[in-house]
């Protein structure tokens, strides 16, 4: 779930990237002064930027993949318990181990 949700955060950081570069060509000839002056700033604001993002879309992939699994766990650690034959016999003989 994190490799997913950092590969996603980090699509959606490179293709804002990529959108800046294109849209901001104009300040070309000034980005050694920019970056000297203003670097910094770019740098943390570019570090909030993907730790939001990857928090965005870490708590919903916990929000819509995991809906549900406690309930689920449950119910198979009752089935487990009571002994009924629903449960696949794989998961009965990993169970006992």
């Amino acid at each position: 779930m994190i490799g997913n949700t950092l590969l996603l955060a980090l699509t959606l950081f490179m293709a804002f990237g990529f959108l800046l570069m294109d849209r901001l060509k104009f300040l070309v000839p000034y980005r050694a002064a920019i970056f000297r002056n203003y670097g910094w700033a770019i740098g943390l604001y570019a570090a909030l930027l993907f730790a939001n993002l990857f928090a965005a879309f870490f708590l919903l992939a916990r929000r819509f993949f995991l809906k549900h699994t406690g309930q689920k766990l449950v119910y198979v650690d009752k089935q487990l318990r009571i002994g009924e034959d629903d449960l696949s016999t794989e998961i009965r003989e990993r169970s006992e181990e």
